[in-house]
């Protein structure tokens, strides 16, 4: 029964992620926009949240879900709808360098190890995104 509770609530999490997901532009016209990868995040939280919460084969193999695992899932759906949230205002580097430092602190990885990964990770991404693929994304309206 708490492996069908989670699924429905992975779910409804990815539903809120999508919404959210939704105010990103989707589309440019030199091709995907900012909200095109967290549309796609938001797709397969829902799927595989609902096939959990459906699958009764899922819920009798899979032992009852912690506390402490069920908020590490929490906080990092927190992150990624904060993220969602933080993008258009702060810019890609600093709120994906928040979502990291989130992330790797709730998987109890040392300060020491999360803040060069987490700013590394974002500056990387953004590069990647950016200058390779060509893929415009928001720098902040707090930056002129």
């Amino acid at each position: 029964m708490a492996i069908r509770i989670f699924g429905w609530s992975v779910a409804a999490l990815g539903a809120v992620y999508l919404a959210l997901a939704l105010q990103l532009p989707f589309r440019t016209l030199n091709g995907p926009g900012a909200g095109f990868f967290p549309l796609m995040v938001a797709g397969g939280l829902i799927l595989t949240g609902a096939a959990c919460g459906l699958s009764s084969a899922v819920t009798q193999a899979i032992q009852p879900v912690s506390r402490d695992a069920a908020r590490k899932v929490i906080v990092v759906f927190a992150s990624l709808a904060g993220f969602c949230f933080l993008l258009p205002r702060i810019g890609y580097i600093a709120s994906g360098a928040l979502v990291m430092i989130m992330v790797l602190r709730q998987f109890e990885a040392s300060w020491r190890l999360t803040l060069p990964l987490a700013v590394a990770s974002a500056v990387v991404t953004y590069g990647i995104f950016v200058k390779l693929l060509g893929l415009p994304l928001p720098y902040g309206s707090w930056l002129p």
